[in-house]
């Protein structure tokens, strides 16, 4: 499914309200954006937020430098789910040491890829991610992980069966993540 949005107001739903002016700013700045696939959704705190599939455009014509560092990092938020694999990762490692908890799903979606450099920037920084705001995200999200785990599996037995399961870095991801979500802190 491939969908135009004319305005970025789709978009916005991607982010809490308490900061959908800024959201609005960053967003301002993005081309024609073509959204691909369904949407998903998610609870953040109390909210539930809809991020995009996939997103296309020509990251290019993005011209973020005049953005704060809050506006930077929603447009790295929704460029991690853009069409195009390097531009996931580039925009992944941007966002994945934030300790806002609105980018808990754009990383933890991530881990359900088959594009294993993506999967090695989020191994790099397990040890640095605030493990609160994600098991708490985990915690409230427990379909969401589990699709996640199917899609891990799914990719594992179509591209990397002939790595043991254990060797696979989306297990080892899964089990790191799945720790967070059985522990409270």
């Amino acid at each position: 499914m491939t969908k135009i949005y004319s305005s970025s107001s789709e978009l916005l739903s991607a982010f809490p309200v308490v900061i959908q002016d800024e959201a609005r700013i960053a967003l301002s700045t993005f081309p024609a954006t073509r959204l691909l696939g369904e949407s998903f959704s998610v609870l953040v705190g109390a909210e539930v937020l809809t991020l995009p599939c996939r997103i296309h455009n020509d990251p290019a014509f993005i011209h973020s430098d005049s953005l704060t560092t809050l506006q930077k990092e929603l447009v790295d938020c929704l460029l991690t789910r853009h069409s195009r694999g390097y531009i996931r990762e580039q925009h992944m490692q941007r966002i994945i040491l934030s300790r806002n908890i609105w980018v808990a799903p754009f990383v933890i979606k991530l881990v359900g890829e088959y594009v294993i450099e993506i999967l090695q920037v989020v191994q790099r920084n397990l040890q640095n991610l605030d493990k609160s705001i994600y098991g708490s995200f985990l915690r409230a999200n427990p379909e969401f992980f589990a699709t996640t785990e199917r899609r891990v599996i799914s990719y594992w037995n179509c591209y990397y069966r002939n790595h043991k399961r254990e060797d696979y870095l989306g297990f080892q991801l899964l089990k790191f993540f799945g720790s967070l979500l059985r522990n409270s802190d």
